[in-house]
């Protein structure tokens, strides 16, 4: 059955009902918070709360593939969820470009949507691109923070570090719940391939976390000018 193979390599047993893999359906429900509370954070300035609801809603993408994919596994549900992945961490890498070029919201998010939509094709078209599309996405906002924090001169490679470090978290605790690893308890409410790596990811994200402020993350601790000082007089 088609609906068995989704989910079918990150341990939890298979149900029959809405959730067929009730704890990481639930799990995702991290993410939609998470995305929600990213989207309607005050920002300093027009610019910043746009940027603020793309990256909200991005997150809240994850939490939505991952409910479909772990839940009711609809046809096309294997599609958002492995292409809503590399949609928040390509995010990140954006961000800090267009503070790097001093760019303008409306060029920031052109070219956001230019390479997510490249990567949603890509996916779409390949389905087993899935994962190095994720893993190339995650290398690119790594290489993005550590540009940003090296910017001036001054080197401060915190957040890229933890950046890096959330990302391995997350990899190796999905390592460790896969079908068929040592770890692997299907019946457990703890499963590690989905719900830890979910919920240390969305800490990261949202800023939650201790080692990343969302959206004013590093600038002080770079001393780097905010978003909302570096787009100031741009459009």
């Amino acid at each position: 059955m088609q609906a068995r193979a989704l989910g079918g390599s990150d341990c939890e047993a298979w149900h029959t009902g809405i959730l067929h893999q009730p704890v990481n359906s639930l799990s995702s429900l991290a993410y939609l918070v998470a995305g929600a509370w990213v989207a309607t954070r005050p920002g300093s300035d027009r610019a910043d709360r746009l940027r603020g609801a793309v990256y909200g809603a991005a997150v809240i993408s994850n939490g939505i593939g991952s409910l479909l994919y772990h839940g009711p596994q609809w046809p096309g549900s294997a599609l958002i969820h492995d292409a809503a992945i590399p949609a928040a961490v390509l995010f990140i890498a954006v961000d800090d470009l267009a503070v790097l070029r001093a760019w303008g919201i409306r060029s920031q998010l052109t070219a956001y949507a230019a390479v997510v939509g490249a990567a949603c094709v890509l996916v779409a078209a390949v389905p087993t691109a899935s994962g190095p599309v994720s893993a190339l996405s995650a290398t690119l906002a790594v290489a993005a923070e550590i540009a940003l924090a090296r910017r001036g001169g001054r080197v401060s490679a915190h957040p890229a570090i933890a950046l890096a470090a959330t990302v391995l978290a997350a990899g190796l605790a999905g390592l460790a719940g896969r079908t068929g690893s040592p770890l692997c308890r299907p019946h457990s409410l703890f499963q590690g391939s989905g719900s830890a790596a979910r919920r240390r990811i969305a800490a990261h994200l949202t800023g939650t976390s201790p080692d990343r402020p969302a959206l004013t993350r590093h600038c002080a601790a770079a001393q780097i000018p905010s978003r909302s000082t570096a787009m100031k007089g741009r459009p």
